[in-house]
């Protein structure tokens, strides 16, 4: 994982000691052993190589805001923000074995993302690395947007 998408996850630790409850350090701990289990950049593909994997019907998972879908989105994505993908897990894949593509807009909020359902189990969950901008940037089809 680069520093830059570690920062990212800093800016998480505010909404993580609002959901922790309990003692300060609870949270931090919490946090600390998410991150020791954050995988390794086997979890990170690039846009041109996530075009490819489309050809295996991968489950692919629009992390971003409303207001960013609206500008544009990857074919045959399914948008959950990512503050709700704890809450709605019921919509991923059954199938921990499943292949699913995680995007945002830059690739950092959705490095955070792929590496929860990785630490849920979910073996295949891999990050489009730089997010829809990186997926613009390579010339690959999108849908709606102005």
């Amino acid at each position: 994982m680069r520093r830059r998408d570690l920062l990212a996850l800093f800016s998480l630790l505010p909404l993580a000691r609002a959901q922790g409850g309990g003692e300060a350090g609870d949270w931090v701990e919490a946090f600390g052993e998410f991150l020791k289990r954050v995988p390794p950049a086997s979890y990170l593909v690039y846009p041109t190589e996530a075009k490819d994997l489309l050809l295996f019907d991968p489950f692919i998972l629009d992390v971003r805001t409303e207001e960013e879908r609206k500008k544009g989105y990857v074919p045959g994505s399914v948008h959950i923000y990512a503050g709700q993908v704890p809450d709605r897990l019921a919509e991923l894949p059954k199938d921990k074995e499943a292949l699913i593509l995680v995007y945002c807009n830059s690739g950092s909020v959705s490095a955070v993302v792929a590496a929860y359902l990785q630490a849920l189990g979910y073996k295949n969950a891999k990050n489009i690395a730089h997010g829809f901008k990186g997926w613009l940037d390579a010339g690959l089809e999108v849908e709606g947007g102005s």
